[in-house]
């Protein structure tokens, strides 16, 4: 090839490196900055706000009536919704739910590579069932708790509960298909990793609110949870 041609293949191909580099930098420009928007406790676009219904037998803590409705969708095994419940659910309990502020839902959304998710979540479906759901929810979140077979009896025996009625309850995967349930609804929803929550008011057995990911900080979810209470 003469040396002008090989001047000028060079040059087209230094062109495209630099397009591919550019192209490569504004994708992970538009990334980083959608994760900062999740991290910081803003919906990243219009498909953060949902319209979910609500299941008036479904756990709750708070005021059916109180004038804001949290939703979580947790898991179990999540690290992440460990953290939430170590560092901001006290806070949001004694600041808004225990004040009758808010109200506060919590739904199952067991990750496929967490294999201990949903037998966790059996678990404190069967605790409920003797009126221990929040107790075993909150042993089961704890930073040191492990979800094995003999932990989860553990945790029911330590709750007071019947453990033969428990056993059965849980190796019968008796909230199977409750637990899927709620699964295909966050799934509807555009919850795609835990801990998500819907943080909006309810009206007429539906909450029309804002969808957030991830264990945000205290601060992140008072600034949202105020500025609604401001509005009402």
């Amino acid at each position: 090839m003469p040396r002008a041609d090989r001047s000028l293949g060079s040059g087209r191909r230094a062109r495209r490196r630099s397009a591919l580099k550019a192209g490569t930098a504004l994708i992970a420009l538009l990334a980083a900055t959608v994760a900062l928007l999740a991290m910081a406790g803003v919906p990243e676009d219009e498909e953060s706000l949902v319209h979910m219904r609500l299941d008036p037998l479904e756990q709750s803590r708070g005021r059916v009536d109180a004038p804001v409705t949290m939703v979580e969708f947790t898991d179990y095994q999540c690290p992440y919704c460990r953290r939430f419940q170590a560092q901001t659910w006290p806070l949001l309990k004694h600041r808004y739910i225990d004040t009758g502020k808010m109200r506060f839902i919590v739904r199952d959304f067991p990750l496929e590579f967490h294999s201990s998710a949903k037998p966790a979540a059996e678990a404190a479906h069967c605790a409920g069932e003797q009126g221990r759901f929040w107790p075993m929810h909150e042993a089961l979140l704890r930073s040191d708790m492990k979800l094995d077979e003999a932990s989860l009896a553990g945790e029911a025996r330590a709750l007071g509960l019947d453990l033969g009625h428990f056993r059965a309850c849980v190796v019968q995967a008796k909230y199977a298909g409750a637990i899927e349930r709620n699964a295909e609804e966050a799934s509807a929803l555009g919850v795609r990793g835990t801990p998500t929550f819907i943080v909006g008011r309810a009206t007429a057995g539906s909450l029309d609110g804002e969808r957030f990911s991830g264990a945000l900080p205290y601060e992140d979810f008072a600034a949202v949870i105020d500025r609604l209470l401001a509005a009402q």
